[in-house]
């Protein structure tokens, strides 16, 4: 009885599978993305692209790719999806078609990919593509795993090499030889090759891929006797994809200019094919050649408008170029593009960090580890925004975790050296990292990216070095080439200011201001200056603004807009609104050292002088190198007849910075009128160099000192020496 319940079974499962052979259950993309990271392998060695394992005979495997993949007399070596390396041992190609079948051996369990039937798939049906891209250079150092979804949009009855099955998946160079599969996670074909139309006057008529449908191969190889791979190459000529596979080979051997070479023939057999415009691209960036990797990826989306990759390439590129609002655009065209992209989220988050909008960049971060948790690069944008919003423990996580993934990629040390030298202050930490990327990059022969990373290093080891090429040359460029990038304003405005050029830098950044109002750090910058040249009402309508803007941070934030707003209104005589200012920074960040340094400023301009050394005091205990609030202790030591704790203050706020004009002259001060006049007159003499507004009392009085300093002071300005 059950056996013939059993049977019943059988029989009618065979009877709707015969007349219903569509009817299965389709499985969720991620589920059949999830299937063919198994059986989906990366080819290397001398030629480039992706295959899938098809057959298995004790503990030899076999993998079905293109040909033009396997073209060159080389050797070859499968990547499985476990990580390991094995050498092809045997190739054979199917006559008349764009296939070969590679064998390698092993004894660990590979799953072997599911046939389905390439008859019976349809215009309009679902189609995926798998394989392993290339390397996207200033994105990714290695290749990728790669699922793309799409339709299918026509089936040829003839077509030259096998190539019949047409759909409109958006494939990169590295995928060709991987599988396309049905809603089953089914083997229906074989990706390979791009076909693109252009009219005469440019335009685009179509951009599609191609595939061979599996049931071509099938049939083939039973009708057929295969030969071995390239034993027919020097009767065939060579094809547009096999000088692509050609160049990519060589390009994973870094020699770039020979696989400029290879594709330079290819587009001479195929002018309009978007993979040789890609991969060319790539070669361009890795010698440093930007403009022409630009123009190639131009191309490339005038030929492919919805590759996602391509803007996320061109994104990289026009970071790199410091073109900061093109790299956003590109970000945001790439997602919109293709939403599952992961690589999208990295190139924009990329482009966001350097905006610098932190948290969006750290959002985007996120969204691409969730896919692509092993990428190391990932890790270290996110612990540069980290940095950039004072999370110095979150960044060094990220960092760490970078490293951990790949202790070789050079970004890694190059952000995080930025993050050391120009954030927190750790020259030796800086420079260490900074040499270390120098090093990995010359290894790869990037020119272009070696001179950025030595420029860094000699701004880190002097500033006072750093030349106009480095400083301000780079955003001349990206300005000629958008006068509305409010962005390279600024960051002129930025080079200006560490020149010393103050008027300048207040020019530009104006400047960025104007083109977005709603720049909040450019107002915070704006804000600094004035206050720097003795503008205190102007500084106070700036750090009003950046607050009533709100966006666009960058590494401040409202807390320190609203610290230093208090800090004019105290300097412009309205200590109500100065403190209600600073409680306001407290509030928001209740760690702020700068806030309560201020604090500590207002109450000692009351001349509450016990809670103002409260006030510095907790802002010594949230940053123990506070210069301003050393050296303020001094001062209200001073003010309080402790002279000798006041001149400790002052030598221990010189050892931290020893540029300020304040502390110098406030410490010859006190020497001076301990009888040390000597000493005191010379010292005074380099603070009045350092900044002359410190000889006029008035000035003096708007810095809030006491009674009893400014009295001293007014002693040792009237020296006939000092005159």
């Amino acid at each position: 009885m059950k056996f013939t319940r059993h049977l019943c079974a059988i029989l009618v499962g065979g009877t709707i599978t015969i007349m219903q052979p569509q009817v299965s259950v389709a499985l969720t993309p991620t589920q059949v993305s999830d299937l063919a990271k198994d059986f989906t392998v990366l080819i290397g060695g001398d030629g480039v692209g992706s295959g899938v394992i098809f057959d298995r005979k004790g503990e030899t495997y076999y993998v079905l790719t293109n040909r033009h993949v396997v073209v060159n007399d080389g050797r070859y070596e499968i990547q499985t999806p476990d990580g390991s390396k094995y050498p092809v041992y045997r190739s054979q190609e199917l006559p008349g078609l764009d296939l070969a079948v590679l064998q390698f051996t092993s004894n660990k369990d590979y799953r072997i990919a599911n046939i389905g039937n390439s008859d019976q798939i349809r215009e309009g049906m679902t189609v995926y593509v798998v394989g392993w891209a290339d390397a996207l250079p200033g994105i990714t150092k290695e290749r990728s795993y790669q699922f793309t979804d799409g339709n299918v949009r026509s089936r040829l009855k003839e077509g030259k090499d096998g190539y019949t099955l047409v759909y409109n998946n958006e494939a990169i160079p590295g995928m060709s030889g991987g599988p396309v599969l049905d809603e089953q996670g089914r083997v229906v074909g074989i990706n390979g090759r791009a076909a693109t139309e252009v009219r005469k006057d440019g335009a685009l008529v179509a951009s599609l891929r191609l595939g061979i449908p599996i049931n071509t191969f099938l049939t083939t190889r039973r009708n057929s006797q295969p030969i071995a791979t390239g034993s027919q190459t020097a009767t065939r000529q060579r094809s547009a994809e096999d000088y692509i596979s050609l160049g990519g080979a060589k390009a994973e051997r870094k020699d770039y200019q020979g696989a400029i070479a290879d594709y330079n023939q290819a587009l001479k057999l195929s002018p309009n094919n978007p993979d040789a415009y890609f991969r060319r691209s790539n070669a361009y960036f890795l010698i440093g050649n930007l403009q022409a990797a630009t123009s190639d990826l131009n191309k490339v989306i005038q030929l492919s408008p919805k590759n996602g990759f391509a803007y996320a390439m061109r994104c990289a590129i026009r970071l790199t170029e410091k073109d900061i609002p093109g790299a956003i655009a590109d970000g945001e065209e790439a997602v919109r593009l293709n939403p599952n992209l992961a690589f999208a989220y990295l190139a924009r988050g990329s482009a966001r960090a350097f905006l610098p909008d932190y948290q969006g960049a750290i959002a985007d971060i996120n969204k691409f580890i969730e896919q692509e948790p092993s990428f190391a690069h990932a890790y270290a944008v996110r612990g540069y925004s980290r940095a950039g919003l004072g999370d110095r423990k979150g960044a060094n996580a990220d960092f760490d975790q970078a490293l951990k993934l790949d202790p070789n990629f050079f970004s890694i040390y190059q952000l995080r050296g930025v993050v050391r030298g120009f954030l927190w202050g750790d020259k030796p930490g800086a420079l260490a990292d900074l040499q270390k990327a120098s090093d990995l990059i010359q290894k790869d022969g990037n020119q272009f990216l070696y001179q950025e990373v030595q420029n860094a290093i000699k701004f880190v080891e002097n500033p006072a070095s750093a030349s106009q090429q480095v400083l301000i040359e780079p955003f001349n460029q990206a300005i000629a080439r958008n006068p509305n990038d409010a962005n390279a304003y600024f960051y002129r405005g930025g080079g200006y200011y560490l020149q010393g050029d103050k008027q300048s830098a207040l020019a530009d950044i104006t400047k960025a201001t104007q083109i977005n109002p709603k720049f909040s750090v450019a107002w915070v910058a704006q804000g600094d200056i004035f206050r720097e040249l003795g503008k205190y009402k102007e500084a106070r309508d700036s750090y009003d603004r950046a607050i009533k803007a709100n966006s666009q941070w960058g590494n401040v934030s409202p807390s320190v807009a609203y610290a230093y707003r208090g800090l004019t209104n105290l300097v412009l005589g309205n200590t109500q609104a100065a403190n209600a200012d600073i409680n306001q920074a407290l509030q928001l960040d209740p760690k702020n050292a700068v806030a309560y340094g201020f604090r500590g400023m207002s109450l000692q301009y009351q001349k509450d002088y016990r809670r103002a050394i409260a006030a510095y005091e907790k802002a010594l205990s949230l940053d123990a190198k506070s210069s301003p609030a050393i050296n303020n202790l001094g001062l209200v030591k001073y003010e309080l007849g402790d002279v000798e704790g006041a001149i400790r203050q002052f030598q221990k706020a010189i050892n931290i910075n020893n540029t300020s004009a304040e502390t110098q002259l406030a410490l010859a001060v006190a020497l001076y009128n301990q009888g040390q006049q000597d000493r005191g007159l010379a010292m005074a003499q380099a603070a009045l160099r350092l900044d002359k507004r410190w000889g006029d009392i008035k000035f003096i009085k708007q810095q809030l000192w006491g009674d009893r300093l400014i009295a001293d002071t007014q002693k040792l300005l009237a020296n006939p020496k000092i005159r």
